[in-house]
């Protein structure tokens, strides 16, 4: 499996068909089974995208991560891309998801990004240490605005262009392959309120009840003002007064 990963990520006409292949994997495959690869699995797509990172790629990325921190976690998620490089995750944070949410397009896409963007900022207290605490509120604006601003769908000149893979007959074999193994339509349906609005504002109830006093001073001192009034009316359609 990494091995035909590994072939597909490489192209960039045909990287979004592995990871269609890895998010079935993550879906399907018992995590013990999992961790025996995933770390191989991110090195590869950190190879992939030092040397070449292309718009469908960095959306790709996203999609897959959210998935990861959503069905195996985000603890997980931030000790397997540290442990390729020490503060990798904090990179991550910086050059792709806060800069890069907004290009989120396609309902499925977008239900799986507001789960793992919501779990990544409220599951355990991961991004709440030292570490990675100046992300918090800068990920938190970035999510309020991929619910309320539209997408970004400008692409650069240079991407205006279908790759030709350079073996015969591969593309149209693997799409087969691949679409045949691909899970349609909500992965976490059931799991999570399907309103992303007010799963957010019931997840940072929850955050705040087991870290009292710590995410305010977070809020005002990093969310920008429309963003804190679009958490207000969140927190009130959630019935929640305040945050402690």
């Amino acid at each position: 499996m990494v091995l035909l990963f590994q072939k597909l990520i490489a192209s960039r006409s045909n990287d979004h068909y592995g990871f269609y292949l890895l998010n079935s994997m993550i879906e399907n495959i018992e995590r013990s089974v999992m961790e025996g690869f995933i770390k191989s699995v991110f090195i590869l797509l950190f190879q992939r995208m030092t040397s070449s990172k292309t718009t469908k790629f960095i959306k790709n990325f996203i999609v897959f991560m959210s998935l990861y921190a959503g069905k195996v976690g985000t603890q997980s998620l931030i000790d397997t891309i540290d442990s390729v490089q020490d503060g990798l995750f904090g990179n991550v944070l910086e050059k792709i998801f806060i800069p890069e949410l907004q290009r989120i397009s396609g309902k499925s896409e977008q239900r799986i990004v507001s789960v793992g963007v919501v779990k990544i900022l409220t599951e355990g207290s991961g991004v709440l240490n030292d570490k990675y605490i100046s992300y918090w509120p800068k990920l938190l604006n970035s999510l309020v605005g991929f619910f309320e601003q539209p997408v970004n769908d400008t692409l650069p000149d240079d991407e205006h262009f279908i790759e030709i893979d350079d073996t015969p007959g591969y593309q149209s074999a693997f799409c087969q392959l691949v679409f045949a193994s691909k899970s349609p339509g909500d992965p976490f349906k059931g799991s999570y309120n399907e309103d992303p609005k007010l799963f957010l504002a019931q997840s940072l109830h929850k955050l705040s009840a087991r870290h009292p006093g710590k995410l305010m001073p977070l809020i005002q001192g990093g969310v920008e003002g429309p963003a804190i009034e679009h958490l207000k009316k969140y927190l009130v359609a959630a019935n929640i007064p305040v945050l402690k």
